[in-house]
C-alpha cells in the first residue's frame, strides 16, 4: 500500500464518516473502492457497479419470517403457485 493524503470538504468527510459508519467499513477502504469504481475502464466498471449495488442490498431487508433461511424452497414453491 501506499500512504497518499487527500483532503476532502466538511461535506465529502461528513458523507465518508456517515457511510463508513453504516457498511462497518474503514474510511481508507471505502476510499479504495471508490476510486476503482470511478477509474475502472467502462465494461469493468458496470460489472463493479453491479456488485457493489447487490453487496449494498444484502442484509438490508427483513421478511419477518424466522426460518426462512432454513425453509427458503418452501417458501419459494409457495410464490410460484400465484
Amino acid at each position: 500500500m501506499v500512504r497518499l493524503l487527500v483532503q476532502f470538504t466538511e461535506a465529502q468527510a461528513k458523507t465518508l464518516r456517515t457511510e463508513s459508519r453504516r457498511r462497518k467499513q474503514p474510511m481508507a477502504a471505502l476510499v479504495r473502492e471508490s476510486v476503482d469504481l470511478h477509474l475502472a475502464p467502462s465494461g469493468k466498471k458496470a460489472a463493479l457497479d453491479k456488485w457493489q449495488r447487490a453487496k449494498l442490498a444484502v442484509g438490508g431487508f427483513r421478511s419477518g419470517v424466522k426460518d426462512l433461511a432454513l425453509n427458503h424452497d418452501k417458501y419459494l414453491g409457495e410464490l410460484k403457485s400465484w
